[in-house]
């Protein structure tokens, strides 16, 4: 007899993207499963033996066609979801990373539009809480790295 797999856990990465002070959202699809229009990062599941900073890169890249540079892990998030019957248990890293460019490329199928919003704009109504918890993180990473950037 087999047994039905009752829960499974996920291992994510999120992409808290910046551009000249500029905090990157994605608005996704109508048609996705999971969280239809909601605002967001890039985020996405990791590959099997992939490394969770270069999973946040490919992530970024097929989302946008950014490519991009990891500056830190800012902090992880847990949510439950659910696939089908099955029940997850996801834990999310997400990574501060720097773009030099903000010419962004949606894959329709998967996200329907995007904003750069200023990075200090906590108060913004695009996000959530979710989502402006990792900005916040972003943030005090971002001004962290240009104070040793300022102070050589």
């Amino acid at each position: 007899m087999t047994r039905k797999k009752l829960w499974e856990s996920n291992v994510l990465v999120g992409a808290a993207t910046v551009h000249d002070g500029q905090f990157l959202l994605l608005r996704r699809s109508g048609t996705e499963t999971f969280l239809p229009d909601l605002w967001g990062i890039p985020a996405g599941k990791t590959h099997w033996g992939e490394d969770p900073s270069a999973a946040c890169i490919r992530e970024l890249h097929e989302e946008t066609g950014l490519q991009g540079q990891i500056a830190d892990l800012v902090g992880y998030s847990t949510f439950m979801s659910k696939r089908g019957d099955v029940e997850l248990s996801n834990v999310q890293l997400n990574f501060l990373v720097y773009v030099q460019h903000n010419d962004v490329k949606l894959d329709p199928a998967s996200h329907s539009e995007f904003r750069w919003i200023p990075l200090d704009d906590r108060d913004n109504d695009l996000l959530d809480p979710f989502t402006r918890d990792i900005m916040i993180s972003a943030l005090q990473y971002y001004e962290i790295s240009a104070g040793r950037v300022a102070h050589g």
